[in-house]
């Protein structure tokens, strides 16, 4: 008998953690962080659902953070075996964890000076630059398509996702002394098809039991080609106004998605070169990765990179610049100092082209908030704002029910995962409908038992 545990992304989008139980083994899923309300973020300082010493394998969809984001948590309860992963995976979260783990320890730094001039204790950060480290040495990398062992009785193998430069689907095998196999598929996050920078899902051959991804369960994305007017109408509106066009990003995927975006519109003439700024030390280095692999150009005319503070604090004084920062939901990073300085500007223009979590920043800011909280201080939002729907780095609703009906052996029971209520709901309907599944809309914590 198996079972499966969802720790996350049950309900919501984030904390991607599911555990599977077999034959006394104890494998997880993806560990990932929790993002969006500060209800959310605090989750991530509970303590895990298991020990780590007491999970024998690890195995990750790909780098997000809200995938893989409390690895280092887990280094430091004792886990020592091994995190497999794909190549892409690896190279992104050498780069990823210890980014995170610097924010923790920044952030704890800053709370704790707070802290201490009202005479409280100080506080520790979530982990460690050290517990990162300890995290990225338990990787093993692994190619598409290929089965690899995972533990006695145990074993996978990845499929490409889209979605991020080396996300994947799991198929994951279990067998008993009997010879009875029970194949279980996380779909992680499927992405668009096409896709200019990345190749298109491959949805695995069967499947028992699936857990799909649900983000954008209820709805579809605009096309490209509207999309790309959408931003040539913001970019020709801050040439207009003559203020700076402000684009939170996602230093995985998004950054290079807007960079490739901006370069084509270039090309084509739409828009006027202006300059450009990718403003964030882990895009720089996550742009460096995908261009081997990107097959088109991600680099605008004018594009310049800005890794040290002092260069990212002299953009304050910025004019007719587009600057990207991450973090893409404005909840932390550089974008939030470009933000206080520049939000309450009637000239400036402000592009949101991702999915902002219930709680963030950016999504007080889509839901037309007149007046935010950033860095402390209140600040007017008088920018104009623009949301773009077709960036999107997952398939939409129509995709997912695609990516579905091309696996050859159906499973005809689904769990969705990674999705708000409304939207699984609606891809639960769908799924009913169309194709007869049986569908599960589990909540965190919740154990299945499989047959």
């Amino acid at each position: 008998m198996a079972s499966i545990t969802f720790h996350g992304a049950a309900g919501e989008v984030t904390g991607s953690c599911f555990l599977v139980e077999h034959a006394g083994a104890r494998i997880v899923v993806d560990c990932g962080m929790f993002q969006g309300s500060r209800e959310s973020r605090d989750h991530n300082f509970a303590d895990l659902p298991f020990r780590g010493a007491d999970v024998h394998a690890v195995v990750l969809t790909h780098a997000h953070i809200d995938h893989t984001g409390l690895l280092p948590k887990l280094a430091a309860d004792g886990y020592r075996g091994r995190i497999h992963a794909t190549e892409g995976t690896r190279k992104l979260s050498e780069v990823m964890l210890p980014d995170s783990a610097r924010i923790q320890e920044t952030d704890a730094e800053r709370r704790s000076k707070y802290r201490k001039r009202r005479g409280d204790a100080a506080v520790q950060p979530l982990y460690t630059e050290a517990d990162a480290g300890r995290a990225l040495q338990l990787y093993s990398a692994h190619g598409f398509d290929e089965w690899f062992r995972v533990l006695t009785g145990a074993r996978a193998r990845y499929w490409r996702a889209g979605h991020i430069l080396g996300a994947a689907s799991i198929e994951l095998e279990l067998s008993n002394e009997s010879g009875g196999v029970k194949r279980i598929v996380f779909s992680g996050d499927v992405g668009p098809t096409p896709d200019p920078l990345l190749p298109d899902p491959q949805p695995p051959e069967a499947a028992d039991f699936l857990l799909l991804e649900s983000t954008y369960g209820d709805r579809d994305h605009k096309s490209m080609a509207d999309t790309l007017e959408e931003l040539a109408q913001a970019m020709r509106a801050a040439d207009a106004s003559g203020g700076n066009l402000l684009v939170p990003v996602f230093a995985v995927g998004r950054a290079q998605m807007i960079l490739w975006a901006i370069s084509k519109l270039e090309r084509e003439g739409r828009v006027k070169p202006r300059p450009v700024v990718l403003d964030s030390p882990m895009g720089i280095d996550v742009t460096d990765l995908y261009r081997p692999v990107a097959e088109e150009s991600i680099r605008p005319r004018d594009v310049s990179f800005t890794r040290s503070v002092q260069d990212s604090i002299q953009l304050n004084q910025a004019r007719n610049t587009t600057i990207l920062a991450a973090s893409g939901m404005c909840d932390a990073g550089r974008i939030l100092h470009h933000l206080k300085h520049h939000l309450w500007k009637d000239e400036t223009q402000m592009v949101i082209a991702g999915y902002q979590a219930q709680g963030s920043l950016g999504r007080q800011i889509v839901d037309g908030a007149r007046e935010v909280r950033v860095m402390g201080d209140q600040v007017a939002v008088r920018a104009r704002l623009h949301t773009l729907g077709g960036f999107s780095a997952h398939a939409g609703r129509s995709g997912l029910l695609a990516w579905y009906a091309a696996i050859r052996g159906k499973p005809a029971q689904v769990a969705l995962v990674h999705g708000e209520e409304r939207q699984r709901a609606a891809l639960a309907a769908a799924l009913e409908s169309q194709h007869g599944a049986r569908v599960l809309q589990p909540v965190r914590g919740q154990t299945v038992e499989l047959d």
